[in-house]
């Protein structure tokens, strides 16, 4: 529910990503630090075993390095020097801090997204082509129905009960749609029923 690259972008911020971020930002900016005292010592920075600070926020001034090297890809309808991207060899300051924070929620994503490809049904909205991707402000959450709240958010991660998903939990024996006998998955329901579709259900 945390990834930015799903369907159904929530404003939600993982702890793990929040915390890892204030590490890279403190390390960053001891580095920084105008004091000549400051910048003689060599910061320890404690953090898990699983996770070294300062191995990550080299790792991210590579990446930054290598990007300025491969140069930015223009998508769409975009002309060249449109971009609005900082080069890392231009930044300064709070702007390469900001670039490595940047990289580490992007390695995050990439990260939370590979966990997720690997689960039967959550998150396997990663792999639909023609869904079109929605993102929710705080704003809108609490003007929103919490019934329509709830509907978005198990339709993207596939726990709504068609017959398909009542099968594999136990509840029902038949996984057919009862109005074409395909198999009712949430997709079909929501989209891909060809009886649903001739009667003018889907608006």
């Amino acid at each position: 529910m945390y990834c930015r690259k799903a369907k159904l972008i929530l404003p939600l911020k993982s702890i793990l990503e929040e915390y890892k971020c204030g590490k890279a930002r403190l390390l960053s900016m001891l580095e920084d630090s105008e004091d000549p005292v400051v910048k003689t010592v060599q910061p320890n920075i404690k953090t898990g075993r699983k996770w070294i600070v300062v191995e990550a926020v080299d790792e991210d001034k590579e990446c930054l390095k290598i990007k300025k090297v491969i140069g930015q890809t223009q998508t769409d309808r975009k002309g060249l020097r449109s971009s609005t991207e900082k080069c890392w060899s231009k930044a300064k300051g709070k702007e390469k801090r900001d670039m490595v924070i940047h990289e580490i929620r992007l390695y995050e994503d990439s990260r939370i997204v590979q966990k997720a490809v690997q689960k039967p049904k959550q998150l396997q909205c990663t792999n639909w082509d023609n869904a079109l991707q929605k993102s929710l402000t705080w704003n809108e959450i609490w003007h929103l129905a919490p019934l329509r709240i709830s509907f978005l958010i198990r339709s993207v991660y596939d726990v709504l009960p068609p017959n398909a998903n009542l099968v594999g939990w136990g509840k029902r024996e038949d996984p057919t749609c009862p109005l074409c006998q395909g198999r009712q998955t949430t997709e079909h329901v929501l989209s891909s029923c060809k009886i649903a579709l001739s009667q003018g259900r889907y608006t």
